[in-house]
């Protein structure tokens, strides 16, 4: 259950480099703005970046107040800020915008929830068997 809360910090670091310069010194929100403009498709993906990250840290939350939490629902949360990202990169900024601080911030976020995910996973998994 703890490294099910320790991992929500990878959530905090999406959000946190969400402020910071993500690419041509705008913040995750001000990239936002301009992308809906061009594409609100990809624009909207940005912002789902974001919730999902709060959501994230919404589970977190229930989690420390010991309020069970479906497993799915987390993982849930964590491939759509990923897939998001990754979608919004792969058809967007990576042909036009070089990345920042923010956005190395957002993709270690990624890394840390999804590798402390799949440990705390294995791990819900085996105490359930041996119920």
């Amino acid at each position: 259950m703890k490294l099910r809360i320790v991992g929500k910090i990878g959530f905090l670091l999406v959000i946190i480099g969400f402020f910071m310069p993500t690419a041509c010194n705008l913040s995750g929100f001000q990239l936002a703005k301009i992308l809906i403009e061009f594409n609100p498709i990809i624009g909207i993906l940005m912002y789902f970046v974001f919730i999902s990250a709060i959501i994230g840290i919404i589970l977190g939350i229930l989690l420390l107040k010991n309020i069970e939490v479906n497993m799915g629902l987390e993982w849930l949360c964590l491939i759509t800020c990923i897939a998001s990202g990754l979608i919004l990169y792969l058809t967007t900024i990576a042909k036009w915008w070089l990345l920042q601080s923010g956005a190395y911030m957002i993709l270690t976020g990624w890394i840390v929830a999804f590798l402390l995910h799949i440990i705390s996973s294995i791990i819900y998994k085996k105490k359930r068997r041996n119920m």
